[in-house]
């Protein structure tokens, strides 16, 4: 297991290929961290900052660069903050902006999912007036021309949790709040019209991921870790999942049960085959196959841990709740 941290809170929020994007408070506003990694090793640094404070939340691997996202310019608060604009930038294999672009939309604005294919990319995440939060979605070339952007909803609550593909669509998977939590999945076309729209589950989903033309959720149902599909869904108590990674053998989720960082391995049927606890007083935020990322408390910082991990053929057995076929309690 490694530390590192480059500040007074380091947070890792999203991985592809080598490079890992970030966020590092210095003491006086918050920066883009951009990581080149050999497995949990930081071979290369970076950071990315301007006026108020810059985060990442997002990167995307291209043929030799790299698209990012997140929010900038905007002033962090325990609630989330304000001013913020959504961000996307297009990287040489240097980690050098080739190009940026700010989007405004409502006011408060952050780009949390980047999903890229053949022409450019299709870019979603969250914006706010101050009193609502909606979705947004649109699409970018690969030279920087926003193609479209779209506006969607305005709840009392809305939290993304991923662009994935289905059939050739973007389909937007977030969780909204009406009189309680609950996920719906929105399916676009290439030109932003909506064409789909379907309520999952009831429950806070923070992640999502696509496995056979299915739309796996992972987070939280009241205080449990939940990852749920239409045909299973898995719990354990006092836990949260933040993040998911499909492998062969079926899915991968990190996150959090009760106070310890973990990783769990279901196989295609939704069963947890095995539980990892990496580290205390933190999460898990990022997963790649063989070793996880994510935070950990530590004499008044929030430094980043990198840890690997070993899928074994047999775990101890542990206490879980494995439900199927059954609808999700109301979330209150």
């Amino acid at each position: 297991m490694k530390t590192y941290s480059f500040g007074i809170e380091t947070v890792p929020t999203a991985l592809d290929g080598d490079l890992l994007a970030g966020s590092v408070h210095d003491g006086r506003n918050y920066k883009i961290m951009l990581a080149r990694l050999d497995k949990e090793e930081i071979k290369e640094l970076g950071f990315l900052s301007g006026e108020n404070d810059w985060e990442g939340h997002s990167v995307a691997k291209l043929d030799g660069d790299y698209l990012i996202g997140g929010a900038v310019e905007g002033v962090a608060t325990p609630d989330g903050g304000n001013g913020w604009k959504a961000y996307v930038a297009r990287l040489d294999k240097s980690l050098n902006v080739i190009w940026e672009r700010k989007l405004k939309i409502l006011g408060n604005e952050a780009l949390y999912s980047i999903l890229p294919d053949r022409e450019g990319a299709f870019i979603t995440g969250e914006t706010s007036n101050g009193r609502d939060r909606g979705f947004f979605i649109g699409r970018i070339t690969l030279e920087g021309e926003v193609l479209w952007l779209r506006k969607l909803g305005l709840w009392s609550d809305a939290v993304i949790s991923s662009l994935i593909e289905l059939g050739g669509k973007p389909v937007l998977v977030g969780s909204l709040k009406e009189e309680k939590w609950g996920v719906k999945a929105f399916e676009f076309t290439g030109n932003g019209e909506l064409v789909a729209e379907r309520e999952l589950a009831d429950g806070t989903a923070l992640t999502a991921a696509e496995i056979g033309g299915k739309i796996i959720v992972g987070g939280y149902r009241g205080s449990d870790l939940w990852v749920w599909s239409e045909s299973w869904e898995a719990t354990l108590p006092n836990g949260v999942v933040t993040s998911l990674l499909p492998v062969e053998s079926g899915l991968l989720g990190g996150g959090e049960v009760e106070g310890k960082a973990v990783v769990i391995k279901l196989d295609p049927k939704g069963e947890i085959l095995w539980k990892r606890e990496l580290w205390e007083r933190g999460w898990v935020e990022v997963l790649s196959k063989s070793f996880a990322l994510g935070v950990r408390e530590e004499e008044g910082k929030t430094v980043m841990v990198a840890s690997k991990f070993l899928d074994p053929i047999q775990q101890p057995a542990i206490d879980l709740r494995v439900s199927k076929n059954l609808k999700p309690e109301p979330t209150t």
